[in-house]
């Protein structure tokens, strides 16, 4: 009946899992925004991604994505709530790409000064905008059958709008660690 330290230590990292894959579901229910001269839509889902490297580091942040895709398989978890879409269709490399972002920004900024915001934003802007939009590019070539560099040039509309998510990611992580 009682909590061991460590049984309690359990229950508030998957509490911490279970929140940010709430959070990122919860931006999946906002609309995608379709640009029309690409078949992948803005999401705002990949804040959400971002987010998890931040608070929840490597491990746990790559469980709270894997929990979105075991989520995503049973009920409508992706922006546009077309799951198999999402998973298969043009998308796919992006939302591969997911699974590696948590573990690559805490990786990244575990080599990091704590106090360096500009080096923090530099390691979210490599791992959570270039290399999904890097990864999701080439996928959408070879998926569509597009050559990769009309698909990267394509892709460089996606850059500002993850940059925000990505400032606001930084923004939100430094005000949730100044509340520990």
């Amino acid at each position: 009946m009682f909590m061991t330290r460590s049984t309690s230590i359990t229950a508030i990292r998957l509490t911490k899992i279970a929140l940010i894959t709430a959070v990122v579901v919860v931006l999946g229910f906002l609309p995608p925004i379709p640009l029309g001269f690409i078949p992948v839509p803005i999401v705002l889902q990949n804040l959400g991604v971002m987010l998890a490297g931040v608070i929840l580091g490597a491990k746990d942040g790559t469980i709270s994505i894997l929990l979105l895709f075991l989520i995503g398989i049973i009920l409508p978890a992706f922006s546009g709530a077309n799951t198999q879409g999402v998973l298969v269709g043009p998308t796919a490399g992006y939302v591969i790409a997911w699974l590696f972002v948590p573990a690559l920004i805490a990786l990244g900024l575990a080599k990091l000064p704590k106090q360096n915001v500009t080096f923090q934003f530099v390691v979210i802007w490599l791992f959570g905008v270039l290399f999904i939009d890097a990864f999701g590019a080439i996928y959408l070539a070879v998926y569509s059958h597009m050559p990769i560099l009309k698909s990267l040039l394509a892709n460089l509309a996606f850059i500002p709008g993850d940059t925000l998510k990505a400032i606001i990611t930084l923004i939100v992580a430094n005000r949730l660690t100044k509340l520990k």
